[in-house]
């Protein structure tokens, strides 16, 4: 597929060949705390012209439910949940479709345990076991490894530490079969006034390491969250699918791995310069511009 470096606005020609939009979040509605500009209307203008619009994000820190609230708080009138792909979600939906009947420990927010909650599955968090605080190597080797424990479920954590990726590793170590899960691996995420931060993709590397294991991949770019919307919206035409997105490896991969168009915002990670370094086929945009707001002009 061929990039087609369009950094100027599309016209309603164009926006008119999609039946189904699939956005991203970070980097393409909101970057950090603030809105960016437009998105807002734009969706709202998408859905009012019979558009279908989901929205799939690889942050895990909130459930499905509390997407819609930040959804509707930006001021883009989603319908309820269905609407809302998160990584918590996939991490949760995964566990189930392989009939996982053990606990899991998280290394991450209450976006997982809502999800793992409504999913009925039994976990713990690193926090509440670790006490919420740094622990001695001494007494991290003294710690009683909980036996039920058959899965480690990492996503974004915000107060991510050496004692959380010990007790990971001490756990995978000491219970046979368990095992890594990822919610993603986004090394970063946009935050405001341009900078980026360490995204969950950081601590997945870091537990990666210390227990000498691969974490299972669901959130995007794997195919699970594509799927499943699939699965759910039965009839879904490829062909007139379009992911927007502000990664290469995530975004653009996702939808082209899921068999629909893509389009590059450039308000997010990905940077215009970026574009002139070679890209794999798997990662190239179909369509580039410089912000949701451009969408129609």
């Amino acid at each position: 597929m061929a990039i087609r470096y369009q950094t100027e606005a599309w016209d309603a020609k164009l926006v008119s060949q999609y039946d189904t939009f699939i956005f991203d979040c970070d980097g393409v509605l909101w970057r950090g705390g603030e809105k960016i500009q437009g998105a807002p209307e734009i969706v709202t203008k998408l859905m009012k012209l019979g558009k279908r619009v989901y929205f799939v994000t690889n942050n895990s820190t909130k459930s499905r439910a509390q997407y819609v609230d930040k959804i509707t708080k930006y001021g883009i009138p989603i319908k309820d949940s269905s609407q809302v792909l998160s990584s918590a979600f996939a991490a949760a939906s995964y566990l189930k479709s392989i009939k996982f009947n053990k606990k899991a420990l998280i290394v991450g927010h209450e976006g997982i345990e809502r999800e793992l909650k409504l999913h009925d599955i039994k976990y713990v968090n690193s926090t509440e076991v670790l006490g919420g605080k740094q622990w001695a190597v001494k007494d991290l080797l003294k710690l009683k490894i909980d036996k039920e424990i058959g899965a480690v479920v990492v996503g974004m954590d915000l107060e991510f530490t050496y004692s959380k990726s010990a007790l990971a590793a001490l756990t995978i170590q000491a219970n046979e079969g368990c095992f890594l899960l990822s919610t993603n691996q986004d090394h970063t995420f946009p935050a405001e006034g341009g900078k980026f931060l360490p995204g969950s993709g950081a601590g997945v590397a870091h537990i990666e390491a210390a227990s000498n294991m691969k974490a299972i991949n669901v959130g995007k770019p794997e195919r699970f969250l594509f799927e499943h919307l699939r699965k759910s919206c039965n009839d879904i035409k490829l062909q007139r699918t379009i992911m927007v997105g502000d990664r290469l490896n995530t975004d653009m991969q996702f939808g082209n791995n899921g068999g629909a168009h893509s389009l590059l915002v450039l308000s997010g990670v990905t940077l215009k310069e970026d574009l002139e370094k070679p890209i794999v086929q798997q990662q190239r945009p179909r369509y580039v511009v410089e912000s949701i707001s451009k969408l129609f002009g």
